[in-house]
């Protein structure tokens, strides 16, 4: 991973180092959700316009955030420009990602969040934050596009190779060029990376494993691969660790055939993540790593698709964390907990929630771990506990209000609902103060608006800010919607 001089990541190196809010993007529950509908399925038409635009103005950013030119005041008119660009567009593109998992309580829209909350930072100045956020923003992209096989994206070939962004080096723009769908590109660029006579593969695992991760889950190239890490293990002065993960890596990728990885079936699946675990000496063993890719390959696939019940789909979701947390250990902070929490919310009661929820809680604690002990943020604890409520049986009903209330909207309008939530301070537009509804209306509590405002039906949309996030399908269920509308109602300030 490469740092700035002063210590902090640059803006492109954390493109791909963490998979954030923006998995939940990709994550559909076919199994059991009606078609989407036009209200929350944007057209193809516009969906393209949207990301033309887009990465107009990515092509103006990108370059200036990596140069340390944003906020220079002959370009700053540009850049003002290219961020309102960039947060109406990541707005269109929120409803072309907006499917959920049932039960999901987590943010649909780290899109319009980075774009807005970028464009917030730099009219305040603060210009090293406003460019993590503008390159976050071609992480969100990639988190989606890699997960499944997806043809190359007409609208933005050569988008790496002109407009500034050519004087990147080889590795970010390959980055760049699979957060945009040019996968072939992006594989292209890797190749010519690794081909260098100075690119050692010692210190090149990171950008290797991201490149097998787009040549396997998307591409679906184990043969193209299989050549790749060929030509890597004839070079010279390699560790011997990692000679035997690169021999292991081309062994897999020798046995794989475009036609099996197409063929995803449950069998398959666990079969390739039986060979996975099989392989590994220790937990963070890195031989596995391709057939951890091939297994995870199969279950994205097969997410999907339509199941035959929640568990099944839960066990899917189970197995898909494991692999992700394996794959993701040595390339950026694994978000597998997302998967796994997807598992104990499709069907808390089965075996797989149990094993998705240690996993899931060992992960969590891990990461707060010092010389103190185990701290929790609160926030951490309360996911942890209600979690666990789920699994034992004992969570409040989904159509509990204060419940659905702490769980999807606390963190902008906050826990006493006065607009004072965790990330309240990040957003551009300051979420509102929901106790005095009636109190702003003479009285009167507005049932039907509210309520017409939590579906999205109301014709501006968003509670009139691209901020609200998108919850998918989980509030099409008129009965939850009714149960917050009777929480609000009770908390008015009278």
């Amino acid at each position: 991973m490469r740092f700035s001089q002063e210590g902090r990541r640059s803006p492109l190196a954390l493109v791909l180092t963490a998979v954030v809010a923006v998995v939940f993007l990709s994550i559909s529950d076919p199994a059991f959700a009606e078609a989407d509908d036009a209200e929350t399925t944007a057209a193809p038409d516009e969906t393209r316009a949207a990301m033309h635009e887009l990465l107009g103005a990515l092509r103006i950013l990108l370059p200036d955030a990596v140069a340390g030119e944003l906020g220079n005041p002959a370009r700053k008119e540009a850049q003002t420009a290219a961020l309102a660009s960039l947060g109406q567009r990541a707005q269109a593109l929120s409803i072309h990602g907006s499917p959920l998992p049932s039960g999901s309580r987590l943010l649909a829209t780290a899109l319009v969040e980075d774009a807005w909350r970028a464009r917030k930072f730099y009219e305040r100045g603060r210009y090293d934050s406003a460019g993590f956020l503008i390159a976050r923003m071609v992480d969100d992209c990639t988190g989606c596009h890699s997960r499944v096989a997806s043809a190359d994206a007409p609208i933005s070939a050569g988008f790496v190779d002109a407009g500034g962004l050519e004087r990147l080096d080889l590795l970010e723009r390959a980055e760049i060029a699979a957060a945009t769908r040019s996968f072939d590109r992006s594989l292209s660029l890797y190749e010519e990376a690794f081909a260098k006579p100075s690119a050692s593969p010692d210190v090149l695992l990171a950008p290797i494993t991201r490149y097998l991760v787009v040549a396997l889950r998307v591409a679906r190239e184990p043969e193209r691969a299989a050549a790749t890490i060929a030509d890597l293990r004839k070079r010279e002065g390699v560790a011997p660790e990692v000679a035997k993960d690169l021999a292991q890596w081309h062994r897999t990728l020798a046995a794989t055939s475009r036609e099996s990885l197409a063929a995803a079936s449950v069998e398959a699946a666990t079969a390739a993540m039986e060979r996975a675990e099989s392989l590994a000496r220790y937990p963070a063993d890195r031989r596995p790593l391709v057939d951890y890719l091939v297994a995870s390959t199969l279950l994205n696939d097969l997410v999907a698709k339509p199941q035959d019940s929640p568990e099944t789909v839960a066990s899917l979701y189970e197995r898909l964390g494991r692999a992700e947390f394996r794959i993701a250990q040595n390339i950026w902070q694994t978000r597998a907990d997302l998967y796994w929490e997807a598992a104990i919310r499709l069907a808390p009661g089965s075996a797989a929630a149990r094993r998705a929820f240690d996993a899931l809680e060992q992960e969590i604690r891990a990461g707060y771990t010092g010389s103190g002990g185990v701290r929790l943020p609160v926030e951490e604890a309360k996911r942890i506990a209600y979690l666990r409520a789920l699994i034992d049986n004992e969570g409040p009903s989904s159509r509990d209000g204060e419940q659905l209330f702490s769980q999807h909207c606390a963190i902008c309008h906050g826990n006493d609902a006065k607009g004072r939530g965790r990330v309240a301070g990040d957003l551009y537009w300051h979420p509102a103060d929901l106790t005095t509804i009636a109190a702003r209306r003479g009285g009167d509590f507005p049932r039907d608006v509210v309520f017409e405002l939590i579906a999205r039906r109301d014709p501006l949309g968003a509670h009139q800010s691209p901020e609200m996030p998108r919850w998918g399908k989980f509030w099409r269920d008129d009965a939850r919607i009714e149960a917050l509308v009777d929480y609000l109602e009770r908390i008015q300030v009278r």
